[in-house]
């Protein structure tokens, strides 16, 4: 990696969840497909079990927040507790908030934000590995294409570009070559699974 605060993933490869059809606390149900450890918590790439064209058919999920058949996720309560620290944010911010407001936002800060810096570094770590010829997708549009130039902007600590060729089904007419640069904070790498 060239970001030092940045933890390498270490592959989990013997994990049970490994093939494990899962639902997430969206409601998306997938198959898990690789599990990454990333500051002791682990994160799943998951696929689409149900294809639906107007969702992304990848994508990363903490496994505390995953659900197996018959289970319910070991914090199934996240979007509360996230929720609820924003809210106590916002009183610790304007400096109303009591002592123990301000010390139940710490400890559900630290408890609630491991988890999308674990998604977040498990994103960069993965960008940071894309080379020319590897299949990308674009989340929110959900475009998939192939990489041209990993790096069109050299020099930086992070990637904040790609220059695609998109595939035919997703180029119009701002694009008739399908030659697009796209950020990556929202692409992903398809890793060989789509």
């Amino acid at each position: 990696m060239n970001n030092d605060s940045v933890p390498d993933p270490v592959p989990l490869t013997e994990s049970d969840w490994l093939g494990q059809t899962v639902t997430d606390l969206a409601g998306r149900q997938g198959l898990v497909r690789r599990v990454y450890e990333l500051d002791a918590v682990q994160v799943a790439i998951l696929t689409a079990a149900i294809p639906d064209p107007e969702t992304c058919p990848i994508w990363d999920e903490p496994l505390d927040l995953l659900a197996r058949d018959g289970e319910k996720a070991a914090f199934a309560d996240y979007p509360q507790q996230a929720d609820e620290v924003g809210r106590l944010e916002m009183a610790v911010l304007r400096g109303d908030a009591s002592e123990a407001e301000t010390n139940r936002y710490r400890a559900l800060r630290n408890r609630v934000t491991r988890y999308p810096k674990a998604q977040s570094s498990l994103h960069f770590a993965l960008i940071a590995q894309v080379r020319a010829g590897d299949r990308v997708i674009d989340y929110l549009q959900n475009w998939q294409g192939t990489v041209l130039d990993p790096d069109p902007l050299p020099g930086m600590s992070f990637r904040p570009k790609m220059t695609v060729r998109l595939d035919e089904a997703h180029r119009d007419e701002r694009w008739p070559d399908g030659v697009v640069d796209l950020w990556t904070v929202t692409l992903y790498p398809t890793l060989g699974l789509l």
